[in-house]
């Protein structure tokens, strides 16, 4: 048609003007060509456009069909669920919102790796979006704050204009990978000073929360942490929420993060008064030598509270930073990992339901989706980005540990035989320790190898009842009692309160046969836990030991007695001991 108009005009002008032929024919094939490339462009702009809204209303019948899938209850009777966990070293950018844009689409993509091997139940750890440094003032940390709703409202922020990004996207890949995905962002609430006297000036609440997306990507769960770890600038809640929420594969998950597993309120609360059996921890934990290592400290307090922790942290081995792992109960670690380098790792295994937990079934293996790809075992580690080629394992170790400043102040005693002249049975030695300070008793006693008369060791025989600093932040009461091979090198080596240290342990170390201790404690309130370590950095498997506690009446007063004792030889021991979990003491 446009052609033809162009036509007419050639034709009039020629005939009726008599103009110049020559120029005008090739000035009008230049306007056709032009008009002719003009309708073409026209044409293929809205091809791409119809093709965009194809493409966009395919994925939001993605997104419609995947809800609709999600509402089948998966695994509901499986004696096993799919947990995973994800060590995440974070792609850090100039300031924390930065830092949230730049991991946002990493976690999306982990989300979609996971989804391969048919996971139930996905666990970000603390910080990961953010990084741990951030600002301490209040305006600064504004800017990277996120509004979360809450679980009554049902919303789902794939489907919701009013929420963040950072909500939108993540609703999302849980709604399109049908799994439970655990988060942890830095969220803000805001309030009134007329409804809430301890609203603060700038009207809001800043919170340390972990929130929880179900398989139609709806948030089901928000916890917010209760005991902050110095954290300036951020609020905790007036009381302690008791967190839990259930799944469609029939279980119930307790949830709380990272410095509030050391504390009664809540962990110990939450399993006491809700009596959940399976326990979500995201963590940003910096492992302290000899006690407070990130693996140790999860697997301790899931065997005395006899729970399964899914426990994910934060990826920083040159800041101890690191140190995640799957746990069921007494019945000991399913799958840890400790770094030595920098990196992300997702860690899966199949856990076990506790109603279901008993022998006969613990023994058979359980078959995953043929849809799906299969574990090699019943748990993987998998390397995840540039990570995954191999690690030099020659090169030297990156992990640091935090240096227990309080170790200096313990009652310390060098493990060295009792009487290394006597003949000993099976040419074993033994050395006995005592300790009794402020109504708490521990004695020990322990056997080695007499490989090379080594009737002194490198090993300390150690106990403390008292008062200690966690970085200056929280002051608390700890007893504790075991065996070591830490030595407190003090200031003159550098090794002040809070600085982060390379522990090479000492070369061959004696085998060590046997170990017993027995404590007791007017505490009755405080969880004991059992803390171990190898030369590794890993705590020992619960067939090394065994571990218990009950309440017992002394003269007119009820004391906790607590009885641990190595089962079987070990040769590369670290740390073998009982801690009793603070008790936070006001300063004076």
């Amino acid at each position: 048609m446009i052609i033809s108009c162009i036509q007419s005009i050639y034709y009039t002008l020629k005939f009726k003007y008599k103009l110049n032929m020559g120029s005008l024919t090739m000035s009008l094939q230049l306007i056709c060509f032009r008009i002719k490339n003009i309708t073409i462009k026209l044409l293929s702009s809205y091809i791409m456009i119809l093709a965009l809204l194809f493409i966009t209303l395919i994925s939001l019948l993605t997104l419609m069909v995947s809800g609709n899938e999600t509402t089948k209850n998966k695994g509901y009777d499986s004696q096993y669920y799919i947990a995973a966990v994800v060590e995440y070293h974070p792609k850090l950018g100039s300031n924390p919102l930065q830092s949230m844009q730049n991991n946002l689409p990493i976690y999306e993509d982990i989300i979609h790796h996971a989804s391969q091997y048919d996971v139930d139940i996905l666990v970000f750890p603390e910080a990961g979006l953010t990084g741990v440094t951030l600002p301490d003032n209040r305006n600064e940390i504004k800017t990277f704050l996120t509004e979360i709703p809450s679980p009554e409202s049902n919303t789902i922020p794939c489907f919701t204009q009013y929420c963040s990004t950072v909500l939108n996207k993540l609703s999302c890949a849980a709604r399109l990978h049908h799994m439970y995905v655990v988060v942890n962002l830095p969220e803000i609430e805001y309030c009134k000073t007329e409804e809430d006297d301890s609203c603060p000036e700038d009207l809001a609440n800043y919170y340390n929360t972990n929130v929880v997306f179900n398989r139609e990507g709806r948030i089901v769960a928000r916890y917010r942490k209760f005991n902050l770890f110095g954290e300036l600038g951020f609020n905790h809640t007036r009381s302690s929420e008791l967190c839990t929420f259930d799944t469609d594969f029939g279980v119930r998950f307790g949830m709380f993060i990272c410095f509030d597993i050391l504390f009664q309120d809540p962990a110990a609360r939450l399993i006491r008064e809700t009596g959940v059996k399976d326990v979500i921890f995201s963590t940003a934990w910096f492992s302290e030598i000899p006690l407070l290592t990130a693996d140790s400290v999860q697997a301790g307090w899931a065997y005395t509270n006899d729970v399964n922790l899914i426990a994910a942290s934060y990826n920083a081995p040159s800041m101890g930073g690191g140190g995640s792992g799957i746990y069921a109960g007494r019945d000991g670690p399913l799958v840890m990992f400790m770094p030595d380098r920098p990196g992300t790792q997702i860690i899966l295994s199949r856990v076990l339901k506790r109603q279901y937990n008993n022998c006969d079934i613990q023994s058979k293996k359980c078959s995953i989706d043929s849809n799906y790809q299969t574990f090699i075992s019943d748990n993987l580690v998998l390397p995840y980005g540039k990570e995954k080629s191999p690690p030099n394992r020659n090169r030297p170790s990156d992990f640091r540990f935090f240096v227990d400043n309080s170790f200096k102040d313990f009652h310390v005693a060098t493990m060295r035989s009792s009487d290394p002249d006597a003949e000993q049975h099976d040419d074993t030695l033994s050395a006995s320790f005592q300790y009794e300070h402020d109504g708490f008793e521990c004695a020990m006693t322990v056997r080695w190898r007499n490989e090379n008369n080594n009737d002194t060791t490198e090993y300390n025989m150690f106990a403390y009842s008292g008062t200690r600093t966690f970085s200056g932040f929280v002051d608390a009461h700890i007893e504790t009692c075991g065996l070591t091979t830490y030595k407190s090198a003090g200031a003159a080596a550098g090794h002040y309160c809070g600085a982060v240290v390379y522990y090479d342990p000492p070369k061959d170390l004696v085998t060590i046969t046997g170990i017993t201790i027995a404590a007791r404690s007017p505490d009755l309130g405080t969880l004991p836990i059992p803390s171990t370590l190898d030369t590794s950095s890993y705590p020992l498997a619960n067939d090394y030991y065994t571990f218990s506690k009950r309440t017992v009446t002394v003269g007119k007063r009820k004391m906790l007695e607590i009885n641990m004792e190595l089962s079987k030889p070990v040769a590369n021991l670290v740390t073998f001991g009982i801690y009793k979990l603070p008790l936070r003491v006001n300063r004076g």
